[in-house]
């Protein structure tokens, strides 16, 4: 049936990437507005300076960096055995 196949590929992909990147962004603003790190007067914080982690995997995790383009960076988690040491 013509008409029903629906949009083409790419601009699904478009679509969720913006979405994807528009999410990244937010969350910036949601993890100054939500958590609390000890002794840190959160609205002296620029949003710039918050580190996203998008996401993980085995001993990396995934940063998300907005500083004038979008980037996300693989990096080594050298410091997960720190929380996890005598479990």
């Amino acid at each position: 049936m013509k008409g029903s196949e629906g949009p083409p590929a790419a601009t699904v992909a478009e679509r969720t990437e913006e979405k994807e990147e528009k999410k990244l962004h937010d969350m910036r603003k949601r993890a100054r507005d939500i958590f609390w790190w000890p002794f840190t007067q959160h609205e002296i914080v620029p949003i710039e300076n918050i580190t996203v982690i998008d996401s993980r995997c085995g001993k990396m995790f995934a940063v998300h960096k907005a500083s004038g383009y979008d980037l996300i960076t693989q990096q080594f988690d050298a410091c997960a055995s720190w929380w996890t040491h005598g479990t």
